[in-house]
């Protein structure tokens, strides 16, 4: 049963302020605030509601971009500092704080986390910038760090360095890390079929903890895989559309993707009451009991 009072909130978990060489852009938190500080409303088929993100984790894109000799832009600490300053002005951004394998030192986290640790709520990692295969030992000590301090990890997830085997091999070596693998393999839908079945398979196995956040998913996709998961899989499926880039830096664009989702989902499933329980697991629940749950706010 949905918790009528907090139907309507939506925990967006793939964020980012920054810079990115790729699309040449620079984000900063007034990007995310145009889009995401004030409700808004949203159709579902033929009816309104009105939804609010009321938390947004975050990582500082800069930390992760490269510079032309495939370099980390600014350091772990710079990329990280940054990130903490700017969420301490902000309460609905959570930080994720950016790891560098191969550049940076693992050590630089425990540091990090020792000082501001309560304002810290996982770790992001993206091997394709990195240029390094994510089942690479060079990740071990970053994930180390968060079962240490059980903090979630966030890998980019696609193929070559990010491939979601890759992730799933280094998630075996710490299965009580809860490791998401960001757009459920990005590419096309097989792509996704194929990071469902690996994320299916350490669940039914215990093998890994692994979930995924379905940005850049067709709504199609998103239904698709709603009608054939079972429950556990389902709750470890997260709402995140790696705001603001794509269209995401046009603040319209936010309340369009919701909307959308939440229609597709509402008008594959005849159950009103189960179409609304999936769309508050996906767009919250699922968000909260694994990031917020249990913590003090």
């Amino acid at each position: 049963m949905v918790d009528d009072e907090d139907y309507g909130k939506i925990i967006e978990a793939h964020a980012h302020i920054g810079t990115w060489s790729a699309d040449n852009v620079d984000f900063t938190e007034e990007t995310l605030n145009d889009a995401l500080d004030e409700p808004f409303t949203v159709s579902i088929g033929d009816e309104e509601e009105e939804n609010e993100v009321v938390a947004i984790l975050v990582s500082n894109m800069s930390g992760i971009d490269q510079l032309p000799d495939g370099s980390p832009k600014i350091t772990e600490m710079e990329a990280n500092e940054e990130m903490l300053d700017i969420a301490s002005e902000n309460p609905k951004y959570k930080p994720l704080i950016v790891g560098q394998p191969g550049y940076g030192d693992a050590d630089n986290l425990v540091d990090l986390i020792e000082r501001r640790g309560e304002e810290i709520y996982g770790i992001k990692l993206h091997p394709n910038t990195l240029q390094l295969n994510a089942n690479d030992p060079l990740y071990e000590p970053y994930m180390a760090v968060a079962q240490a301090y059980g903090l979630p990890v966030l890998f980019h997830s696609q193929d070559n360095y990010s491939d979601p085997f890759y992730i799933y091999e280094t998630a075996q070596k710490f299965p009580e890390v809860p490791v998401i693998m960001a757009h459920l393999g990005m590419g096309g839908d097989d792509n996704h079929w194929y990071t469902l079945g690996l994320l299916q398979t350490a669940l039914r196995s215990g093998s890994a903890n692994l979930y995924a956040d379905i940005s850049w998913l067709s709504p199609g996709m998103i239904v698709a895989i709603l009608k054939r998961a079972d429950d556990e899989t389902i709750s470890h499926l997260l709402f995140g559309t790696d705001i603001p880039l794509g269209p995401y830096s046009d603040p319209d664009a936010y309340p369009a993707r919701v909307s959308e989702v939440k229609t597709a989902i509402a008008e594959a499933f005849e159950d009103e009451e189960e179409a609304a329980e999936l769309i508050h697991a996906l767009f919250y629940q699922n968000a909260y009991n694994l990031f917020f749950a249990g913590r003090d706010e």
